[in-house]
């Protein structure tokens, strides 16, 4: 179990939390087709966990994503932005999952009216490969259906080296992309590297190099989060993440914004080895995640105040509110 670090700073009371997880079956149940049985989250826990980030105990502004377990089942995610926006008065905003092929018009300006603001696309629940012609043609139908409507975008979960197989696409779509969890980049823990200096291998990474011109290009938000999902040294902090992000920082500062990733799922590759009754059988219990810790070490990384409130502040006030 990691140490939990104790903040000796609190995010801006404005801040963001661009990634989060509502888990409740009592509003609505899990697909049969899920990739695992997650341990409930319901949406106090989240209040709960949100208002320990920043002095004034307030929950910060919240961008729940649509978990793989619900599929195409989008009531929970609606049911709980009612409740954040009306009976909570805190500022939400929502990314579902739907199936582009037989989605509405109207079905996507309801999604709209109860806050949400995009659509995603999850490739790595499962633990599955990439087939990039199939992706590319969701993502062109999905782009397609939400074009004009305003402040939506298209978030993607895959490895990444797909952003390879996807620059020139993503250059020509009518719609902005939101790269989940650092886009699928690696520290060099993960990849295959016993050295955490190793920051030629971190750098020169299938996918860097494309991800962070399409951010410079303003086709590509990065989304700094799951950090635990990159590297496999939490007891140090995961410091073979640390150039990384120091160069997107540096780079791209007006591209990124935060999440917690709350309540801390498990790994697609994971689930991928289990037995597949077994897996849907056994509840999946959430990871222990130093979150202080990580932020600490990301207001490090940022090098200075300015793109440290951009992240947390700016950027994702662009991003979700660009549009009410």
């Amino acid at each position: 179990m990691p140490h939990i670090t104790q903040l000796p700073f609190a995010v801006p009371d404005d801040s963001f939390d661009t990634h989060v997880h509502v888990f409740d079956p009592s509003v609505g149940p899990y697909a049969e087709s899920r990739a695992y049985t997650p341990a409930g989250a319901p949406m106090e826990d989240l209040i709960r966990f949100s208002s320990t980030l920043n002095s004034s105990s307030n929950p910060l502004n919240l961008v729940l994503v649509q978990p793989s377990p619900y599929d195409t089942d989008n009531r929970v995610l609606l049911h709980s932005l009612q409740k954040l926006n009306s009976s909570f008065a805190i500022f939400a905003r929502g990314i579902a999952v739907v199936n582009v092929l037989n989605i509405t018009r109207d079905e996507l300006l309801q999604m709209h009216q109860a806050g949400v603001r995009g659509l995603r696309i999850n490739l790595q629940s499962d633990g599955k490969g990439v087939n990039l012609e199939k992706l590319k043609e969701t993502l062109l139908v999905a782009a397609e259906k939400i074009q004009d409507l305003a402040g939506w975008r298209l978030q993607i979960f895959a490895p990444a080296a797909t952003w390879d197989g996807l620059y020139e696409f993503v250059l020509k779509l009518p719609i902005e992309i939101i790269a989940d969890h650092v886009g699928g980049l690696l520290g060099s823990s993960k990849l295959g590297s016993g050295d955490a200096g190793d920051d030629a291998a971190a750098l020169s990474q299938p996918g860097f190099e494309s991800l962070l011109h399409l951010a410079q290009h303003r086709r590509v938000w990065i989304k700094i989060s799951g950090l635990y999902r990159a590297s496999s040294r939490s007891e140090n902090g995961y410091d073979d993440l640390e150039t990384i992000m120091r160069r997107l920082f540096k780079e791209v500062p007006d591209r990124l914004i935060w999440a917690s990733d709350w309540p801390h799922t498990g790994e697609g590759a994971t689930r991928a080895k289990k037995d597949a009754a077994k897996r849907l059988a056994e509840i999946e219990q959430f990871r222990t995640i130093d979150n202080f810790g990580i932020l600490q070490s990301l207001r490090d990384w940022a090098g200075g105040d300015d793109a440290w409130r951009k992240m947390m502040v700016e950027n994702p006030r662009k991003l979700f509110t660009s549009s009410v």
